[in-house]
């Protein structure tokens, strides 16, 4: 599939070959070139991702991904993909783009959803959802509020303009993703303290590290609490055994064991807190590569010796939710960060329609500064 150049000479190239994979990877070093609040992505990390022989996702989904081409130059890239996971969990035929960068032409932008939206209705897809890299599990949403510093570990970041491109191209609102963060310089309010207080008490509970010489076993705990808790929420997409296994392979790159909770009762895991050092401090300095000497150097004067860190996971099973066991565990976190120095943390993301969690979480002191956004667009007949 390529496309003919329109009008103003736009041609969609379908990525193929190598070398068209690497402008995939490489184009957004032109798009944010003078952002200073940009992380750039480890190369090596990202050509992992795109492998399908690496990436568990493409044993159950498929993916397409298309460069834009004006004057024989690059002008933006797109991933159009299914997730059967998703379709057959949700009973839906829906189809998501990801990994969208463009500049700053809403013709370009255009022509990259166009060409996606061609290749999800040949897949038999009735609508889009998006931007999703390639997951809800993975790196989501369109950063619509809170430009003005760096992502944590794992989130999205663009510029200011993606906004016009997707709303300009007819794509709708259909559920907004919230950042949370708390200075931990600050004491959680003596409500929450006194909450994990009587949390403490509660017959059998117990809130412990996670033991790294079982970690199979633990991993196992913590993938299928992950996997029930969220199974009612939006868009929630059940990890397989495949994904679990590479989720925790690479969480455990950069885990520091302190920030890794499990919460049991008389034995049952029922709840969980994974929080990580939120590495993008040292990624923004890197230029996308992690094996350079001066990475090495850098790892070894850094370690363990973050600013923030990222609540990446914490939830409790459904029946167990009103112990104020995740009180006490956000309350066991913020003594380990207290200790270790730690100025902030982010808690992300929590979608805009979990009330109850965005409730508990502004009760804790913190603030809403980032918000990011997941667009639909109906397929045409």
């Amino acid at each position: 599939m390529k496309t003919q150049p329109d009008h103003q000479g736009i041609t969609l190239v379908p990525v193929k070959t190598k070398r068209q994979l690497r402008k995939f990877i490489m184009f957004p070093w032109k798009i944010y070139k003078k952002d200073p609040n940009w992380v750039p992505p480890v190369i090596s990390e990202q050509k992992k991702f795109f492998n399908k022989k690496k990436n568990p996702y493409f044993r159950h989904s498929e993916a397409q991904l298309f460069l834009a081409y004006r004057m024989r130059q690059v002008i933006g890239r797109i991933s159009a993909h299914t997730n059967t996971r998703h379709n057959q969990f949700h009973h839906d035929r829906t189809g998501f783009i990801g990994f969208f960068e463009c500049i700053n032409s809403l013709r370009g932008a255009a022509a990259l959803f166009n060409a996606a939206e061609i290749w999800l209705k040949e897949k038999g897809c009735d609508r889009i959802w998006g931007p999703e890299n390639f997951s809800v599990n993975h790196n989501v949403g369109l950063l619509v509020q809170g430009f003005n510093q760096p992502p944590v570990f794992e989130m999205t970041y663009n510029p200011k303009y993606y906004i016009r491109l997707f709303e300009g191209s007819g794509f709708k609102k259909i559920q907004d993703l919230y950042a949370w963060k708390t200075n931990l310089e600050e004491k959680p309010p003596k409500r929450v303290q006194d909450v994990a207080l009587l949390a403490r008490t509660m017959p059998g509970l117990v809130v412990r590290k996670i033991d790294i010489k079982h970690i199979q076993k633990e991993a196992e705990k913590i993938i299928t609490i992950y996997n029930q808790a969220w199974d009612k929420n939006w868009g929630a997409v059940p990890l397989t055994p495949e994904e679990s296994k590479k989720t925790i392979r690479d969480l455990l790159k950069i885990a520091n064991p302190d920030y890794l909770w499990i919460a049991e009762i008389n034995g049952q895991a029922v709840g969980t807190a994974i929080c990580l050092p939120n590495v993008n401090e040292q990624l923004i300095h890197l230029n996308g590569r992690l094996l350079s000497p001066r990475t090495i150097r850098m790892m070894i004067r850094h370690k363990n010796k973050f600013e923030s860190y990222r609540v990446f996971i914490m939830g409790v099973l459904e029946e167990f939710r009103h112990f104020g066991i995740d009180s006490l565990m956000y309350y066991m976190l913020y003594e380990q960060a207290i200790k270790d120095g730690v100025k902030w943390g982010e808690m992300s993301w929590i979608l805009e329609s979990n009330t109850v969690m965005n409730h508990i979480i502004a009760s804790l002191g913190a603030e809403r500064y980032k918000t990011y956004r997941i667009y639909e667009r109906k397929i045409g007949v």
